[in-house]
């Protein structure tokens, strides 16, 4: 294991002297002391870092070896560049496609960004790496605090790259703040206005004196103008204006978009900049706002679903499809770069994401209970520029073979405890990489930050709330864990449960996680339901019933829809658990008229009309669910009670006219014939 330590040292490789210099040179090329005019909104005639690439840049020696320029966009998806692409809106994907290698990429339990990204840029599952959440705990408070560097426990493929004498640099990469020491330049996490907006830019840099410089972008491109964000949308500047103005945070969708476009903006400027100043052997930079463009507008993208308006519809159609053209210039930038410096130029995605007819009305994109499920599996691969091999795999890469390929490619060993292998389809000359025992041998250092104050946490954690990360029970302190390194919240011992029990299929680690979960918050919904699922897949349908109705009564967002979930897979599995499960249910819950309902509709299948209607009779007077009505129709009719029916029908559509199939059970019922057609 190797050793991670909070001591700041300066010197990374090489004699004082020389770093001191190569800081000197960095710091006068690239920072400054923040002034009152660096610290001015941008300015409404200057080009966006998207459209200001035209000029003379220094080219990498053509003696040193190709460099890697990886880019980590979060959340791309397969469907949407190809539908942007045929359109003509993407063209720099469109010729990396063509011209270099790409591959769909698979991604693993559970589908959240921080844990995955870890896997990538170490190249092991997080039970080793240990990232597990948006979220820590602080080891003497208990309290909360954004996840940060720390709570990774190996080295990740920088470090690797430093300690060999390669030159890095790294920007915006999931949980690195504070900033390490390397080998050249690394910019963490809390430079991004996304998440971080307001707060505190305190080791954000290494080298420090490189903290000026970020500061002095962040001040300049961390917010967009209303003029700039109407390209995006259909709204009038002044309400633009109004809306950024408002305080409001990522649930208003202008302050959504100016933050996404903000912090992609920061981080192009920043990686761009250090890159051209420093030519590194591996560029890394990781843009949230690829997903995060996706959970806020992906409902209005076309075609248009039903449950959003007409005027939603028209005045956020486009926000994606303008985003992903700026993605695009940007795109073209590092292609400029790749082909000037010789360089291979990498792109992946963590996971996809839903953008066509797998999108739901009933589940939220931003909601914490269903914001996953907007996730696909099936991420993105692509490579492109020297020593790529051109063509589409039909293969299936996954996440844990990226570090390994990029390592290969900069001909450096992977530790032992990689899982993953080199993509050798997708390049000329690659071999199955070396492994050796890598992590033992590297110590992790970082700079001194400030801590974050009770506040900061807090407006960190209302973005996370906002964009479904969290819900509203994983905000509350727990005991502290003591010693140094932060502790792990009931969210991470939940999400290491559904690792072991999705990913690694160990039930036994799996039980255990979730239990550790449950310590830390009894009353916490999620592993109870795990513990369900766990339970069921074992055959042990008692446990699983109890954990099932333990988790609703803990809280458990969609009930209903869970249930009724539950039931199709006992239909389909254990048919004769089914009947039971719903009687249980209804038992536990007897005043929730969705399961009286599901259990009324199942003995009517099973042929028990009285015992149907005896169980949803209770509910006739009072209910205005036209499915309960339409259900209490449907019993009555199969007890012969034909006016009783009609009166029930009748009663359904007059609170919902729209109703093909009661319309036409009401004139069959009233001997009239259903309409053609």
């Amino acid at each position: 294991m190797a050793r991670v330590t909070r001591r700041r040292t300066n010197i990374c490789r090489g004699s004082w002297a020389i770093l001191v210099v190569a800081a000197a040179a960095l710091f006068l090329s690239c920072g400054r002391a923040e002034t009152p005019e660096s610290k001015r909104a941008p300015d409404a005639q200057s080009p966006a870092v998207e459209n200001d690439d035209a000029g003379p840049r220094t080219r990498r020696p053509e003696d040193r070896p190709h460099p890697v320029i990886w880019l980590g966009l979060d959340g791309i998806d397969w469907e949407i560049l190809d539908r942007l692409s045929s359109e003509g809106k993407m063209p720099n994907w469109s010729r990396l496609v063509s011209e270099g290698y790409s591959s769909r990429l698979k991604s693993f339990m559970p589908l959240l960004s921080p844990i995955i990204w870890n896997t990538v840029a170490t190249g092991v599952g997080p039970d080793v790496h240990r990232v597990l959440d948006f979220q820590e705990v602080d080891p003497k408070t208990g309290q909360k605090v954004p996840i940060s560097g720390f709570s990774r426990a190996v080295p990740a493929i920088w470090n690797t790259a430093s300690a060999a004498g390669k030159t890095v640099g790294v920007v915006g990469w999931w949980a690195t703040h504070p900033a390490e020491e390397v080998n050249g330049f690394f910019i963490s996490d809390h430079a991004s206005p996304i998440l971080y907006e307001k707060l505190s830019l305190s080791g954000v840099a290494y080298p420090a004196s490189f903290g000026s410089f970020v500061g002095q972008v962040v001040a300049r491109e961390g917010r967009a103008t209303p003029n700039d964000l109407s390209h995006f949308v259909d709204v009038p500047p002044a309400e633009i204006a109004k809306a950024l103005a408002s305080g409001e945070g990522m649930q208003n969708q202008i302050v959504a978009l100016d933050r996404i476009l903000s912090a992609t903006r920061v981080y192009q400027r920043i990686s761009r900049k250090l890159y051209d100043n420093n030519l590194p052997d591996l560029m890394m930079l990781y843009v949230e706002g690829t997903d995060e463009i996706g959970h806020v507008f992906a409902p209005f993208t076309p075609p248009r679903l039903e449950c959003v308006s007409d005027q939603d519809f028209s005045r956020y159609h486009r926000a994606v499809e303008v985003y992903y053209g700026v993605i695009d210039q940007m795109l073209g930038q590092w292609m400029r770069r790749a082909a000037e410096d010789h360089a291979t130029l990498i792109v992946n995605s963590d996971h996809g994401f839903k953008w066509g007819e797998d999108r739901s009305c009933a589940r939220s994109s931003l909601n914490w209970s269903t914001a996953a499920y907007w996730h696909r599996f099936d991420g993105v691969f692509a490579a492109w520029g020297e020593r790529v091999k051109p063509g589409k795999s039909s293969q299936e890469p996954s996440m844990f073979d990226v570090a390994p390929t990029v390592l290969a490619l900069l001909d450096l060993p992977q530790d032992r405890r990689m899982s993953g292998k080199p993509i050798v389809a997708g390049f000329d000359g690659l071999g199955p990489g070396v492994h050796k025992d890598v992590f033992a041998t590297l110590t992790v250092r970082r700079v001194p930050a400030a801590a974050m104050s009770a506040t900061e946490a807090n407006e960190y954690t209302k973005k996370l709330l906002a964009l479904g990360y969290l819900s509203g029970s994983e905000v509350k302190a727990v005991a502290p864990t003591g010693g140094d390194r932060p502790g792990m919240t009931e969210g991470a011992w939940n999400n290491l449960g559904l690792y072991y029990r999705e990913t690694v299929h160990n039930a036994a680690a799996a039980k255990e996680a979730f239990e550790k979960s449950l310590e830390l918050s009894p009353e916490y919904h999620s592993p109870m339901f795990n513990l369900a699922i766990l339970y069921r897949s074992q055959g042990d349908d008692e446990r699983a019933r109890q954990w099932l109705f333990r988790s609703f009564a803990a809280g458990h967002a969609e009930p209903e829809r869970t249930l009724a979930t539950w039931i199709e897979w006992y239909d389909d599995n254990r048919p004769e658990k089914a009947l039971p499960l719903l009687e249980q249910a209804v038992a536990s819950f007897p005043e929730n008229e969705a399961f009286t309902r599901a259990l009324a509709i199942a003995r009517f299948k099973r042929r028990d009309c009285s015992g149907a209607y005896a169980a949803l009779a209770p509910f006739e007077s009072k209910t205005s669910d036209p499915d309960t009505l339409n259900s209490l129709a449907l019993l009555q009719t199969c007890l012969g009670r034909r006016q009783e029916a009609i009166a029930l029908l009748e009663r359904s559509l007059a609170i919902k006219p729209d109703q093909p199939g009661s319309i036409k059970s009401l004139n069959v019922l009233k001997g009239g014939y259903p309409p053609k057609g």
